[in-house]
């Protein structure tokens, strides 16, 4: 893995990741203040500095406890050059935040060791699901086990709609989705158009129609697997994705699954969507559940794609284990349409920690009952690009499928 660590960072990740650290963690499901450590430098945070987070020490000794048993697919070598470089990015980043330095003045290094701290100290987990919910005493669940915990019945059900899209070919699998109505699972028209080709009369076939499922389990170290076929596709935004992000296209599609083709396993029931249009509003607590999957390493001419290099070395150290289903909770950035160059109005920013297996995940409220999904996820990785089509704003497309839509 070669980066240059020294180069200048991404100055707008760098905001958004001193900006969080800076702002408020929930202590007993209330917001508390700014982190103690830092100065408040302008922003609307400097309001709310009153009661201390962890310090800067405390984050740092985290950061090194959970470099110390992370175990990276590389050799011995470079994970030992690259956990050095990243806790000595996590540890003059941490200053320059608390110092009030711009974000044009870090380094890569500085921004990747900021990420690495957010991901280990509980601001933005990706949590493993296993028997059905989260480890509430998992080191990095932060301050997010109270909320996760009072809903726990409720996000179980939520949880157990959600299935992995397995094919038979490399990576195994091409995304998320979940149960909206018997026999009806939602996802990505992106994801789509990785398992299906659409002809000239805009009819769709299954490029493995003998071979590809959904797996409602697929939690790290279970054997059990509650597989159902697809059948084909009960509907898809009218617009082609192409592997690219256009504000203007719905990336959304349903696909019909068999739920007698597993007779031993009911079908999960599905998911009960928001139908408040105003929501999800800025700054209100979302959780993010589905099959982060490995990044792709970058092989073509020309400059990669913002956040490249934070994404492969962050799921280099600490996600692994690729294609297994993972709790991620976060916060709303951008309420239900006021992202910028969406005319639609259908669309809001979210910075849980996702992959690109991701797609098709919901995006369920954590600030309410913990029970509504509020926006199907399309496109994002870690703060950099997390993008979901507004659940509520959706209504006729969805309205058809699923009774548990309309009020």
């Amino acid at each position: 893995m070669k980066i240059d660590w020294h180069r200048k960072a991404d100055a707008e990740s760098v905001g958004e990741s001193a900006s969080l650290l800076r702002r408020s963690r929930r202590r007993g499901g209330l917001e508390s203040g700014l982190e103690s450590t830092f100065e408040a430098t302008g922003t609307d945070d400097a309001a709310s500095a009153s009661h201390a987070g962890p310090s800067e020490r405390e984050r740092l000794d985290r950061l090194d406890e959970a470099l110390a048993t992370s175990h990276p697919a590389v050799t011995k070598v470079e994970q030992d050059a690259i956990k050095d470089e990243v806790l000595a990015g996590a540890r003059s980043g941490l200053a320059k935040v608390n110092q009030g330095e711009p974000p044009q003045n870090f380094t890569l290094g500085e921004q990747i060791g900021l990420e690495a701290v957010i991901l280990t100290n509980g601001e933005r987990p990706s949590l493993f699901v296993r028997d059905g919910f989260v480890d509430l005493n998992a080191p990095d669940i932060g301050d997010w086990g109270l909320g996760l915990n009072r809903f726990q019945n409720v996000i179980r059900k939520v949880i157990s709609s959600v299935g992995r899209i397995d094919v038979p070919v490399r990576p195994w699998f091409a995304g998320t989705c979940f149960v909206v109505a018997e026999g009806l699972v939602v996802t990505n028209r992106h994801v789509l158009e990785e398992i299906a080709t659409q002809d000239a009369a805009g009819t769709w076939t299954l490029n493995w129609p003998d071979a590809t499922t959904v797996d409602f389990v697929g939690e790290d170290g279970s054997a059990a697997a509650t597989k159902f076929k697809v059948t084909g596709v009960a509907f898809a935004g009218p617009d082609p994705i192409n592997r690219s992000i256009n504000f203007a296209h719905l990336d959304m599609a349903i696909l019909r699954v068999d739920p007698a083709s597993n007779p031993t396993n009911p079908f999960p029931m599905p998911v009960t969507f928001e139908t408040d249009t105003v929501q999800p509003k800025a700054r209100g607590d979302l959780y993010v559940v589905g099959f982060p999957g490995q990044p792709r390493i970058w092989a073509f001419d020309g400059k990669p794609p913002t956040g490249h290099e934070t994404t492969q070395v962050i799921s280099t150290l600490f996600n692994n284990k690729f294609g297994v289903k993972r709790l991620a909770p976060g916060t709303v950035r951008i309420g239900a349409g006021e992202v910028a160059r969406d005319e639609q109005n259908w669309i809001c920013a979210h910075d849980a920690s996702t992959l690109g297996g991701n797609s098709g995940s919901c995006v369920a409220d954590l600030s309410g009952d913990g029970f509504r999904v509020v926006a199907l996820h399309f496109a994002g990785a870690n703060r950099e690009q997390n993008w979901a089509h507004v659940a509520a704003r959706l209504r006729d497309k969805l309205s058809n499928f699923s009774a548990t839509f309309v009020p």
